[in-house]
């Protein structure tokens, strides 16, 4: 129903204009009767009120003044003024400030009345809708807003989106409130994340969304902003005290593992006091985070606990030089155990787990190098790329014992195989002459068969094309060549009988998928790291 107020100075009037009509039936209510306007103000401010029917001349607040009263607070009601004979000018003014209609109240009847009201119901009911409409368009513009403003807040973490970007888009988007001087918050991140997708938890979003409804329950009474990063990490900012913060937190960790059997891990963070500090606390959470490669799981830490990664530069040259030792004694199997023990130690260090997987590689490419099969290169290269993509300390250690125990299998294979003598002469020739640019004329002749033959035989038997073989030779010594620090590019492409140093740039990218100058580069970076 639709409140109304009445407002007259005369009581018995206010008595009849309550009675003249059964209002109810109109659906409208009286939810008070008022002598002058400032009754009026005091209970549309106590009840609300949808219509006002207010005489014109009153003692106190009269209805003129009423009406002013009213357009000065946004009253967005209904507004019907009572008038006398005479007091024309009075009703002119009062509809020209705001009021919806008037009667005369010598003449007035309850059908006229009813007439007034039943309109301005419809029109109250229309508007009623349209409010009704703009609340649930504001509602969800609001919903969408916060979706919007929680990814772009996530693809600014991850580092997708730069500070400007994210204020473009939303140039209002500071969390914090007037009176919070700063916020606490956190990281909730699901331990064996792959493990349980594969074991336990097919629906990744409803486990998502379960997560997150725990976190919201438990920060129910204070209010929480989460942002998902992904479906194993969750950041989440409260305006509580840190002490509250771990107490909740743990709480979390123990309903997720009561209700979902999974165990989670929590870094905590003291202090928020922008977007540009969230990120900046975010990148030391990640780095955390990434210790969980070593095993640590269903921990709990604040962010100013972790101190940084060790440095394991010093330990890494010592393994790198027993590889080298071992290699040359023929001891080639013993490195894995030396690789083995080079990670648990890189563990206990805190060394940081991309550098060991790094690190790793390194020492197996070093291995490969010195014991370079010629065939089986995308086996090798698959291999590797496990290593590099290795999840967990575990893995990583697996990966190079499979990589060195297939390096070394081949290698034994290939020496245990036996060319035609031809193809022996062929391959030595080459060798010999590696600094020369080599035809096949000069090899024929070399070895004393004709072209046709010579380049039939070393196919059959290698499997190789003559001149792909040649080519092979060349990189393999190039890339030898590239490793050593004081050498040029075009040094090395003379070296290998290539003048045309495009040329050699080309068929040295075709092997190794990098230009000579890049992999240079890259390998010593990597050795200086």
């Amino acid at each position: 129903m639709f409140k109304v107020i009445i407002a007259d100075d005369e009581k018995i009037f206010r008595i009849a204009m309550r009675n003249i009509i059964d209002w109810e039936s109109h659906d409208f209510n009286i939810v008070g009767l008022a002598k002058d306007g400032l009754e009026v103000l005091n209970i549309l401010k106590e009840e609300g009120a949808d219509l006002i029917i207010t005489d014109l001349k009153m003692k106190g607040l009269n209805g003129i003044e009423l009406i002013d009263k009213l357009k000065e607070e946004n009253f967005m009601g209904k507004i019907l003024v009572l008038s006398n004979h005479g007091e024309y000018e009075l009703v002119r003014e009062a509809m020209k400030k705001g009021a919806d209609d008037y009667l005369l109240k010598i003449t007035l009847r309850p059908k006229e009345l009813e007439d007034i009201i039943d309109k301005f119901r419809e029109s109250l009911e229309e508007r009623k809708k349209e409010e009704e409409k703009e609340a649930q368009f504001k509602n969800e513009f609001d919903k969408t807003r916060k979706i919007a403003e929680i990814s772009l807040l996530k693809e600014y973490l991850k580092g997708d989106l730069s500070y400007e970007e994210l204020l473009s888009e939303f140039p209002k988007i500071n969390f914090l409130d007037d009176n919070c001087e700063y916020y606490t918050g956190g990281c909730i991140y699901i331990d064996n994340y792959k493990k349980i997708y594969e074991e336990k938890i097919k629906d990744k979003n409803k486990l998502a969304i379960t997560i997150q409804n725990i976190i919201k329950e438990e920060f129910s009474v204070n209010g929480v902003k989460i942002i998902p990063i992904n479906n194993h990490k969750y950041i989440f900012i409260s305006k509580i005290d840190f002490n509250s913060l771990k107490i909740k937190t743990i709480n979390i960790q123990n309903l997720i593992m009561l209700y979902l059997n999974i165990k989670v891990s929590a870094i905590l963070i003291k202090r928020i006091d922008s977007v540009k500090g969230l990120k900046e606390s975010f990148k030391k959470v990640e780095e955390i985070l990434s210790l969980k490669f070593y095993g640590k799981e269903n921990f709990l830490i604040t962010s100013e606990e972790f101190l940084g990664f060790g440095d394991a530069i010093k330990l890494r040259k010592e393994v790198t030089d027993a590889i080298l030792e071992n290699i040359e004694l023929g001891e080639v199997s013993a490195n894995k155990e030396l690789i083995k023990e080079f990670a648990r130690r890189c563990s206990k260090m805190n060394v940081k787990p991309s550098n060991l997987i790094n690190y790793v590689n390194f020492m197996c490419e070093l291995i490969e190098n010195h014991e370079y099969v010629q065939d089986d290169l995308n086996d090798i290269k698959e291999l590797k790329g496990k290593i590099l993509k290795s999840d967990n300390i575990e893995e990583l250690i697996n990966n190079s014992t499979i990589l060195i125990d297939y390096i070394n299998q081949r290698y034994i294979k290939s020496k245990e195989l036996s060319y035609k003598r031809e193809v022996n002469e062929i391959i030595k020739f080459i060798e010999k002459n590696i600094d020369k640019r080599i035809t096949l004329v000069m090899v024929a002749n070399a070895v004393n068969l004709n072209e046709s033959y010579l380049s039939r035989i070393f196919k059959s038997e290698t499997g190789k094309n003559l001149m792909y073989f040649i080519n092979e030779v060349k990189m393999k010594k190039a890339k030898e060549l590239l490793k050593q620090q004081d050498t040029l590019v075009k040094e090395v492409a003379n070296s290998i009988g290539m003048t045309d140093q495009f040329y050699f740039n080309r068929v040295f990218k075709k092997f190794y998928g990098v230009s000579p100058s890049k992999f240079k580069s890259d390998y010593n970076n990597k050795v200086l790291s």
